[in-house]
């Protein structure tokens, strides 16, 4: 992708002022969750998730259902399916409404930290006797590698139109035999419960002969409707050699149309610098149009190549020979600060609907319907969650040598019921806690989590208008 097409931040345009009707509510607000995801099947019904993060709910993963009104808590069903120790969740539907689950938790098993599990039920499905969990995975974590696996979301499970289930996940198993490294593409064609009839294929440049192998992080999945993979991560790209070619780290989109478990059959192209650093992290999403054409968001790093784009939400779109990065397109849509840990959805007319983080933690939401592949896009910012509002819902004690109280969001979630936006989000409510030693006049203090939990909300949020000038409007002032 040339910088010189990947435009600076131009003014988001609102049509029309409107009146925020924006609500939300806890799942689970007298227990501790996390990684609270949604999804929305063809009939506009919800389907959500979420792991326990407590004593108490710490090996039960919550599947949640609800065919219609979900504003209203008694129309949701819950069902709580045991899991030991289950960490982070994603979820999918079939066509038909049927729910999957991707399940991450620790083992230590041969070299591995990390196990995924596959969870399927075709009927009756707040009966846990409808639902099968299968172990289909495992990796070795890589230093430092689960350090922000409650701040940067997974958008690496997925669905077709036939309901046949993907997953992708990099590894690093040195105790395996033989060594398991790369980036693995994951996925079944029939009676997926069965965890055999799971195969993988490594789609990263591995050279054992030379100890090498391709790096890979944060990889997205997107599926087209008739079974063809697409990939965007982080990768510092090596030729078949295991040389680093040109321009060396990025953000790569990959893609692939026939005998995808050959990695010659795989086209890759170079899209942008991601930039670097954390608090905020990089990160994007991927999504594809009912004709397979991709679409992505990025929140950019530190030290981009455009300075302007650094911590900003980028949208990325591509409409023919995509693994080409001269066919590649981008327009900042936010404010400095604002984007972290983007949720990208496609409406029913290919329109793009965005939840990410903003600056301060709240959850906000970007729309587009008018010239949304251009640079006059006429996009829509709303806050639609803030952590006052989340805050005030749930309201947290504070240990008496505590004080200073900080919410903060995080995994923010989109899902699309009839084009109509749904959200999950964390909140974490964290402390200053004051320490001081007997006969030491010198007070110390440190910050401490005090509560997490699973966030769900709906309805227009308050929209942003946009400033005058060129400057990005920012989502809290």
């Amino acid at each position: 992708m040339l910088l010189i097409r990947l435009l600076a931040l131009l003014a988001i345009a609102l049509p029309f002022a409107s009146s925020a009707t924006a609500a939300g509510r806890y799942f689970a607000p007298d227990q501790e969750s996390a990684s609270g995801v949604i999804a929305a099947d063809a009939s506009g019904a919800l389907h959500a998730a979420y792991s326990g993060y407590d004593g108490v709910a710490s090996s039960v993963v919550t599947y949640r259902y609800c065919a219609s009104a979900c504003e209203t808590e008694g129309n949701w069903q819950s069902l709580p399916l045991p899991f030991s120790e289950p960490e982070l969740v994603q979820i999918a539907v079939t066509p038909d409404g049927r729910p999957r689950l991707m399940i991450q938790s620790s083992m230590f098993v041969a070299g591995a930290s990390v196990l995924f599990s596959y969870a399927e039920c075709n009927t009756a499905c707040t009966d846990a006797a409808s639902w099968t969990i299968v172990p289909i995975a495992n990796k070795a974590e890589e230093t430092l590698g689960g350090l922000f696996q409650y701040r940067i979301n997974e958008h690496s499970f997925a669905l077709d139109a036939s309901g046949r289930p993907w997953f992708v996940y990099t590894d690093a198993n040195y105790g395996a035999e033989p060594d398991h490294y790369g980036t693995f593409l994951t996925t079944c064609a029939a009676d997926c419960t069965d965890p055999e009839n799971w195969t993988d294929t490594n789609v990263a440049v591995r050279l054992p002969e030379q100890y090498t192998t391709e790096s890979w992080d944060q990889v997205a999945l997107a599926v087209t409707p008739d079974g063809r993979p697409r990939l965007l991560g982080k990768v510092w790209a090596l030729d078949a050699d295991g040389n680093q070619i040109e321009n060396g780290e990025g953000l790569y989109y990959y893609e692939c149309d026939a005998a995808c478990d050959d990695r010659a059959r795989w086209r890759r192209t170079r899209i942008i610098d991601t930039g670097f650093g954390s608090y905020p992290n990089p990160g994007w999403d991927l999504e594809v149009l009912p004709d397979g054409r991709p679409r992505a968001v990025l929140f950019a790093g530190d030290s981009m190549a455009q300075d302007s784009l650094d911590h900003t939400l980028i949208y990325l779109w591509c409409d023919t020979a995509c693994d080409s990065d001269a066919n590649w397109y981008g327009h900042g849509v936010t404010a400095t600060g604002d984007g972290e840990a983007p949720d990208l959805a496609l409406t029913s007319t290919s329109n793009p609907r965005i939840a990410f983080l903003g600056e301060h933690g709240d959850l906000g939401y970007l729309s587009c319907d008018v010239d949304c592949q251009s640079d006059t896009g006429r996009w829509s910012l709303a806050l639609q969650d803030s952590t006052a509002d989340a805050s005030a819902d749930r309201p947290t004690a504070l240990p008496f040598t505590c004080d200073a109280e900080i919410w903060q969001g995080f995994l923010p979630r989109i899902a699309l019921a009839g084009d109509a936006p749904w959200f999950a989000y964390d909140l974490v409510v964290e402390a200053r806690c004051l320490y001081q030693e007997v006969g030491d006049p010198l007070i110390t203090y440190e910050f401490h989590e005090l509560w997490r939990g699973s966030r769900l909300s709906w309805g227009t949020g308050t929209l942003v208008p946009p400033p005058t000038g060129t400057a990005a409007a920012t989502l809290r002032p």
